[in-house]
C-alpha cells in the first residue's frame, strides 16, 4: 500500500514472521512507520513501511481486544460439524484456511462454495482460546505443525490422550511389550518360557484385548469375545477357553497404571475413556480422517472438545479389519446430532485432482463426486495381464510402465509376481508396507525352524521343503477356519494372500535364507523413484499421474470371498480409493 492510504485505527493485512496475519494501526511510531496491534496474538508490532501492508480488512474483528474481553468460558459452544470431504477436495488445505480465518487472518485461497460454507460454519467458534487439530500419525502432526496457524495445536489422538495420563499418573513410560508382559505376569510364567509354550495363547490375547480396547467391549461377556474373534480372524487354534479367561484379567490389570508405570499404546487412548480421567477440553477440536476412527477414539474426541469438527469421507472407510468403525462418521453425527449443540454435515465434493473422465468412473461408485472445471479430461483404458512371458506385446501392460506409475492390487500376491518380472526386466520396483514385509518374515521362521526356536541355520533349510510346510499350514488354518459356526472373510481372505505371496517368493528362491533376503529388499516405504507396487489399503493418501489396477482371477473387487454387507461396502470403497489414486490416467489390468 503507500503511505498516504494507512490510517490510524484500520485493520491491514500485514506479513508478520513469515505468517499471514491482521494487524490494526494503533499509532505514528518515532522511528518511523508506524506501531500496530498483531491482532492474531495481541502483540505489538512495528511496521517499518506502508509495504509491509497489503490491503485494508477494517471490516474484520479485532480478535486481539475479542480475545482478552471475552473469557473462553463464555464463549457459546456452536453447532458440531462434520464435513463429508470426498477424495482429492483439498480438506486439509479447507480446514488449515479456515483456521486462519478463525485466528484473524487473511486465508490464502479463494473459497469454492463449499469451502464458504465450511469456513461460516468455523467462524462461529472465533474468539475461542484453545484449538486443536488432531490427525491420523505423527508424520502428518509433524507436517501440519509447519502449516496451521499460530494458536493452533497439531497432534496425534494418542498424544492427547497421553497427556490426559500422565497428568493423572506423573512420568510414566510407553512400553510396547507392556500388554504382553502383563499376560507373562497373570500367568506367572517367563516371557521366553510363554512364547515357547504359549505362543498362541499369548498371540489371541494380545489381540483380543487391543480389540476390547479399541471397541469399547465389555470383556467379560465370553460372547462378545467370540464375536470379535470372529469378525477380525483372531487365531484361537483351540485355545479358546483359556484365552476367553485371561482378556479379561488382563483387561483390568491394564487399568493399574501406577503398579508399573507405563502404558501399552492401545492405553492412551483407551485409559482416559474408561477411567474418567480429566482430559483438558479444546474450545475447537478438529479431528481429520474421522471416517477411521474407533469407537474409543470417538469417546476421547467427545471428551476432548466443547465443539467438534469432523473431517473425513465415509467412501473411503477401509480399515474395519483393523478395528476401526466403519460406521464412524454415521455414527457420530447420529450421537452429535443429540447433544444440546446439534450437528450439521457439510459436503466438500470437488476434486481438483482427478481427470474429469476419472471423476465420472468414480462416480459409478459416488455419484455426488464432481471434478473441477480447470482439470484436465483424464483418461480411461483397460488392458490385459499378458500371461505368456512375452514382452513384445503391444497388449502387454509392462511395456507402458515407467517410472513414477503405479501398480494397485486388492491384495499382495500379484504384486510379488509381477514384481519380480519387472525387476527382471531391469526396471527398478518396489512394494509399500514394510509392516507386511515383517509379518511374512514372522510366518517363515515361524513354519522354517527346526527346533522350539528360529535359528541362524534354518535359514538352511530348502525351498521345497519350506513350501512343503507352507501348503500344509495354510490347509489346516483355512480347515479351521472353515469350520466353525461364522468363519471370518477376513481371516480366510488374509490367509489365502499371505499363502500366495509366500509361494510368489519362493518361486525367486532357493533356501529359507534366500527367501527372506528377498522380502525384505522388495518391501519398503522409503523408496520413493521408480515403479511402486501397493496394496489398495497402503496407497491410499497417495496420488501419481497414471495408477494401474491389477485385478486378475482371485483379486478383484469386491474380493470372492467377501460375504458380509459391511464387508463387501468396504470391498466397493477399495475401488473407489483405487480409482481416485490416479491424476491423469487410470488404467484397468484384468
Amino acid at each position: 500500500m503507500r503511505k498516504q492510504e494507512i490510517e490510524i485505527g484500520k485493520s491491514y493485512s500485514s506479513k508478520i514472521s513469515n505468517k499471514m496475519t491482521t494487524v490494526r494501526i494503533d499509532s505514528k511510531s518515532p522511528r518511523g512507520g508506524w506501531i500496530a496491534t498483531n491482532n492474531d496474538t495481541g502483540r505489538e508490532v512495528w511496521i517499518k513501511t506502508a509495504a509491509k501492508l497489503r490491503y485494508p480488512v477494517s471490516d474484520k474483528p479485532n480478535l486481539a481486544d475479542k480475545l482478552r474481553s471475552t473469557p473462553s468460558d463464555t464463549v457459546p459452544i456452536a453447532n458440531h460439524v462434520i464435513v463429508n470431504a470426498l477424495a482429492g477436495t483439498g480438506k486439509t488445505t479447507t480446514i488449515i484456511e479456515g483456521l486462519k480465518l478463525i485466528k484473524g487472518m487473511e486465508p490464502s485461497i479463494t473459497p469454492s462454495p463449499q469451502q464458504q460454507a465450511i469456513w461460516d460454519e468455523m467462524m462461529k467458534s472465533q474468539g475461542v482460546n484453545s484449538v486443536v487439530f488432531c490427525c491420523f500419525n505423527k508424520s502428518i502432526q509433524q507436517e501440519l505443525e509447519s502449516r496451521v496457524p499460530s494458536g493452533c495445536e497439531a497432534m496425534t489422538m494418542h498424544s492427547l490422550g497421553f497427556k490426559a495420563v500422565q497428568s493423572a499418573f506423573g512420568k510414566i513410560r510407553p512400553d510396547q511389550w507392556r500388554t504382553s508382559n502383563i499376560i507373562c505376569e497373570i500367568m506367572r510364567m517367563e516371557f521366553r518360557d510363554v512364547r515357547k509354550k504359549k505362543l498362541e495363547v499369548l498371540n489371541g490375547v494380545s489381540n483380543l484385548v487391543s480389540l476390547c480396547k479399541q471397541n469399547l467391549v465389555n470383556a467379560e461377556d465370553v460372547s462378545e469375545l467370540s464375536r470379535l474373534a470372529g469378525h477380525y480372524g483372531i487365531e484361537l487354534n483351540g485355545n479358546s477357553t483359556e484365552i476367553f479367561d485371561l482378556v479379561p484379567q488382563v483387561i483390568e490389570r491394564s487399568k493399574d497404571v501406577d503398579r508399573d508405570r507405563s502404558i501399552h499404546f492401545d492405553d492412551m487412548i483407551w485409559l482416559p475413556v474408561v477411567l474418567g480421567l480429566h482430559v483438558p477440553k479444546a474450545d475447537l477440536l478438529l479431528v481429520d480422517e474421522a471416517q477411521d476412527l474407533n469407537r474409543c477414539q470417538q469417546a476421547l474426541a467427545k471428551k476432548a472438545g466443547k465443539r467438534l469438527i469432523l473431517v473425513g469421507d465415509p467412501k473411503q472407510a477401509i480399515y474395519g479389519f483393523a478395528g476401526a468403525d466403519a460406521e464412524s462418521m454415521p455414527r457420530m453425527f447420529q450421537e452429535l446430532s443429540q447433544t444440546e449443540a446439534g450437528c450439521v454435515e457439510l459436503p466438500l465434493t470437488v476434486t481438483r485432482r482427478c481427470g474429469k473422465a476419472i471423476v465420472e468412473e468414480a462416480k459409478k461408485l459416488v455419484p455426488n463426486f464432481e471434478a473441477h472445471e480447470s482439470n484436465g479430461e483424464g483418461a480411461i483404458s483397460n488392458i490385459q495381464i499378458n500371461t505368456d512371458d512375452a514382452t513384445s506385446s503391444a497388449h502387454n501392460y509392462r511395456n507402458h510402465c515407467e517410472d513414477g506409475d503405479m501398480v494397485l492390487c486388492r491384495v499382495n500376491a500379484p504384486l510379488v509376481s509381477e514384481c519380480f518380472k519387472f525387476l527382471r526386466q531391469g526396471k527398478k520396483a518396489t512394494i509399500r508396507g514394510r509392516d507386511i514385509g515383517k509379518g511374512l518374515i514372522q510366518t517363515v521362521q515361524k513354519l522354517g525352524k527346526s527346533g522350539s526356536s528360529w535359528s541362524e541355520a534354518d535359514k538352511y533349510l530348502s525351498i521345497t521343503d519350506f513350501v512343503e510346510r507352507l501348503s500344509l499350514w495354510n490347509s489346516e488354518e483355512t480347515d479351521k477356519e472353515n469350520a466353525k459356526k461364522n468363519p471370518s472373510e477376513q481371516r480366510l481372505m488374509a490367509l489365502s494372500d499371505k499363502y500366495e505371496t509366500l509361494i510368489c517368493f519362493t518361486e525367486e528362491a532357493s533356501t529359507v535364507g534366500d527367501l527372506i533376503a528377498k522380502i525384505e529388499a522388495i518391501f519398503s516405504d522409503k523408496n520413493t523413484t521408480g515403479i511402486q507396487f501397493s496394496s489398495i489399503h497402503k496407497a491410499k493418501g497417495l496420488e501419481a499421474n497414471r495408477v494401474f489396477i491389477l485385478m486378475p482371477k482371485d483379486a478383484q473387487i469386491p474380493h470372492p470371498m467377501a460375504k458380509t454387507p459391511w464387508a463387501i461396502d468396504q470391498e466397493w470403497n477399495l475401488l473407489y480409493v483405487a480409482e481416485t489414486r490416479a491424476i491423469q490416467e487410470l488404467v484397468y489390468v484384468s
